[in-house]
């Protein structure tokens, strides 16, 4: 019989964890260089930080990020992102990713609706985690999420829209109410009296309702009449879009022209057309806004405006970046250009 001392004799000890501690004595320096390493490189020479660097390697050690970032000394920046069906948030988000990565900061994601407690918890949440700055993708509703948000300390971008409100500290992006402008404008040059108006719900959304407002004041000085009944609101899809055409064409006959607020929605109106057998844009013009891969693909290729979303996010990174070094010279509001990008469909 066995001795039960001996069972499982060959068995493998579970790997102790190793902590800063222990990389700290393979190496022969103090925990807080280990510690400096990963939250402040910078603060350690370049000969050291190679040392601790291998050790780290070498052991397979993974910091705990939490432990860091509750203490305050965390490389991380919070962003609040809506629903990533938009591509163009998710282009932003690339934008933002990467130049974090490249710039050897982390960031932390938080998703919430374009409504003020949605929004609020989401802040809540990422402050929690002491991140040294925020991104967000929209002005700031909630007056306790922006006295939340003064507080903390951290500078703020806020991202996407550059008017309509005054900004909590610093923004980056575009005029929504130009691109709009800008858009149905080109419309009626190209000769469309009967322009429509389509969007997801603007409520909560202050890009979509600078883009309404745009749309707007361009009908007003061109003396075009807009009952109301010239817009309609859906959800972001595909199908949302060729529900809104159908709803606009049914509404008004003589309809000759309908501006989307998003190439997806556009996208889905097309391919509507297709079915009913109707000529774009001999039927009817169709111009959209984002210029997603999709659209100079699309037949006929789709009119759109054009906004660098990508480069958007970088930009609101550099500006976060730029105020914690020091620089007081960084802009309060960094306005990006756009591109109406005229194509078949229009």
């Amino acid at each position: 019989m066995t001795d039960g001392s001996e069972d499982g004799a060959d068995e493998k000890k579970p790997t102790a964890r190793l902590g800063v501690r222990e990389i700290a004595k393979r190496v022969g320096v103090a925990p807080m260089t280990v510690s400096r390493v990963l939250s402040n490189p910078d603060m350690v020479s370049p000969e050291t930080r190679a040392k601790v660097l291998q050790a780290i390697e070498q052991a397979g050690f993974v910091p705990n990020r939490l432990a860091s970032s509750m203490r305050g000394n965390g490389r991380m920046i919070g962003t609040v992102v809506p629903p990533l069906i938009n591509s163009g948030i998710a282009e932003q988000v690339q934008g933002m990713s990467d130049e974090c990565h490249e710039s050897g900061y982390s960031m932390l994601l938080a998703q919430g609706e374009f409504t003020q407690e949605a929004e609020e918890k989401a802040i809540r949440t990422l402050l929690g985690w002491r991140p040294v700055g925020m991104i967000l993708q929209s002005f700031v509703q909630s007056e306790t999420a922006r006295a939340l948000l003064t507080s903390s300390g951290a500078p703020v971008v806020e991202i996407s829209e550059i008017k309509g409100r005054k900004p909590l500290d610093m923004v980056v992006g575009v005029s929504n109410f130009e691109t709009a402008y800008a858009m149905t404008m080109h419309l009626a040059a190209k000769g469309y009296k009967r322009i429509g108006f389509v969007s997801t719900p603007v409520h909560g959304n202050d890009r979509l309702q600078q883009r309404r407002t745009g749309y707007n004041a361009a009908l007003a000085e061109l003396g075009f009449k807009n009952r109301g009944d010239m817009e309609v609101e859906v959800p972001i899809t595909a199908q949302g879009g060729a529900e809104a055409l159908v709803t606009l064409t049914s509404r008004h006959k003589d309809i000759d022209a309908i501006f989307f607020s998003s190439d997806t929605l556009a996208v889905g109106a097309v391919q509507e057309c297709h079915r009913r057998g109707w000529a774009v844009p001999g039927r009817i013009a169709i111009a959209g806004y984002g210029d997603i891969d999709l659209a100079a693909q699309l037949f006929p290729p789709l009119t759109t405006v054009k906004v660098n979303r990508y480069e958007m996010g970088r930009r609101a990174v550099r500006q976060l970046l730029a105020r914690l070094g020091g620089d007081t010279k960084v802009p309060t509001i960094t306005s990006l250009g756009f591109e109406i990008v005229d194509r078949d469909s229009a």
